[in-house]
Formats: C-alpha cells, sequence, structure tokens
C-alpha cells in the first residue's frame, strides 16, 4: 500500500502538470464530452493548454504566447513562388456528400459555390516545411502542398489557417455544414 500511493500521487501530479484536467467541466467552452480528451479550442480543434497553443498558433500564423514559439513567418524562394498561381480546393457538403471543386487565385478570393463560404488564399508552399527559422519550402516540388487561408462566412468567426493537401486531417476547416481540403496548387503557364 505504501507503494502504490506514492505511485498514484506522481501520476495524478503528472496528468495535471501536463495540461489534463482529470474531470473538466461540461459546460466550459473547449471542454469535451468523452473522458480522457484533451479539451480543445472551439475555432480550431486545437488543445487548450500553452505548450500546444504556442506551437499551433505559431503555426496558424496566430498571435503567440507571451515567452516565445514557433517562428511562423514565411519565407518563400520568389522563383518558387512565381511558379504557383492558385490552388485547387474541394468543398463537401457532409449531410448529402455532394462535392464540388474551385480554382481560387493566390493572393485572391472567390466564393465558394452556394455554400456561403468565401475563400481567400494568402500564401501557397508546395513542399511545406516549418522549423525555428520559421515557414518555407524545401522544393519547387508539390510534395507537401499547403495553403494558407482565410475562410469567411457572413455573420461567423473567420478561419485562419493551414490547409494540407497530403494531410486533410491536420487542423482542418471546422463548419457544421461543410467542409473545405485543398487539392492542388495550380502551376502558373
Amino acid at each position: 500500500m505504501r507503494t502504490l500511493t506514492p505511485c498514484l500521487m506522481i501520476a495524478a501530479l503528472v496528468a495535471l502538470g501536463c495540461g489534463g484536467d482529470p474531470e473538466p467541466d461540461a459546460g466550459a467552452a473547449g471542454s469535451t464530452a468523452a473522458h480522457g480528451e484533451m479539451p480543445a479550442d472551439a475555432a480550431h480543434g486545437m488543445p487548450d493548454d500553452d505548450v500546444h497553443g504556442s506551437a499551433m498558433a505559431g503555426a496558424m500564423g496566430g498571435p503567440m504566447h507571451s515567452g516565445g514559439g514557433i517562428n511562423a513567418e514565411i519565407t518563400l524562394d520568389p522563383a518558387i513562388a512565381d511558379d504557383w498561381r492558385a490552388v485547387r480546393v474541394r468543398v463537401v457538403e457532409l449531410s448529402t456528400l455532394a462535392e464540388s471543386v474551385h480554382e481560387v487565385p493566390i493572393g485572391g478570393s472567390a466564393a465558394l459555390g452556394g455554400s456561403g463560404l468565401t475563400l481567400e488564399v494568402v500564401s501557397f508552399i508546395p513542399d511545406f516545411v516549418m522549423s525555428e527559422e520559421g515557414i518555407t519550402s524545401r522544393s519547387a516540388e508539390p510534395q507537401n502542398p499547403a495553403a494558407r487561408v482565410v475562410i469567411r462566412e457572413a455573420g461567423k468567426d473567420d478561419f485562419t489557417g493551414w490547409l494540407f493537401a497530403a494531410m486533410p486531417e491536420i487542423h482542418p476547416f471546422q463548419h457544421p455544414t461543410y467542409g473545405v481540403v485543398l487539392v492542388e496548387g495550380i502551376p502558373a503557364g
């Protein structure tokens, strides 16, 4: 019994020290209903703690917590940037799985069909990589295509973040009716 008690205390301290809340308030914003899941930021499905918040705010291009974080500055070789003129996105109506595909110019915006959503493409990275130095492209080839976007819907908060073609489940645009997924970058010329 003496060995078990300190182990349980250490386990509880580790859980609390890692940002976990042993019993989240079911009515609190960002809490989850399922036991054992991390609370999530309602806008982006992100864990709601300082470590994840700093890293992901930097990755998403948003403000970072004081005390540092990942550099989210985008540095793209002009020759690579000039190779791409637009992105192609797929919009899926979640209840019917009806799809439509839309082309949006880099630096421009377009309505996404009858969804009521507008997508602005801030930048396109053909081979996305993020490090302490910032965000860049490892090459001109579309090995890990990503687009920094702003998705707007009248009367709703804007979604600002990255869409990844190869991994659409990473930080997806969350909407009750529509899914928006990056399909590919469209080369210039």
